[in-house]
């Protein structure tokens, strides 16, 4: 059987550098763990927000040792992120 996991609607996408700087401390806090970046308008817009924090195009990604997945759930396109430190687990 499936575990059922009740949660609230995904909050929009953090956008701006104060939020993901703090979002990425967080996420070194508790490393390995999976966190929502937020949700997105498009697929497409999720899947390039996800390429952006593994390659580090965002100043609160660019030291590295992220990885950043796009899913799509009951029509919502949302990117999960998690940090492994240096090269990965």
């Amino acid at each position: 059987m499936s575990v059922i996991r009740f949660e609230a609607p995904a909050h929009h996408a953090l956008r701006y550098p104060e939020s993901l700087a703090a979002f990425a401390a967080a996420l070194q806090d508790r490393a390995g763990e999976w966190a929502l970046l937020g949700k997105y308008g498009t697929a497409g817009t999720a899947r390039q927000a996800a390429y952006e924090v593994r390659h580090g195009l965002k100043p609160a990604f660019e030291f590295g040792g992220f990885e950043a997945e796009s899913r799509t759930l009951c029509g919502e396109y949302r990117v999960y992120v998690r940090y492994v430190g240096g090269e990965g687990l």
